[in-house]
């Protein structure tokens, strides 16, 4: 079962993938200096949000992605339904 996506669900998948808490997840985190992820980490956080939420986006969208808003948006606004 997929969880729904809105931002409180994703602040907290965001933590639970980076051993965070969903309160230290600002729509302004920068994904690469805040929590310390890089590229090879930002691809295993979008495949673990992917999956979580079963939506994917175009590879295109992820190199505009710094923040973690700018990750839950790419997700509400480009995400397509992944079909089973």
């Amino acid at each position: 079962m997929q969880t729904e996506l809105n931002w409180e669900n994703f602040k907290a998948k965001v933590a639970e993938y980076t051993g965070t808490e969903p309160d230290e997840i600002k729509k302004d985190t920068n994904l690469y200096n805040d929590l310390g992820i890089d590229s090879l980490g930002l691809f295993s956080l979008g495949m673990f949000l992917i999956k979580t939420f079963g939506t994917q986006i175009p590879i295109s969208s992820v190199a505009r992605i710094e923040t973690s808003y700018d990750m839950f948006t790419t997700l509400v606004e480009e995400g397509e339904p992944i079909e089973k």
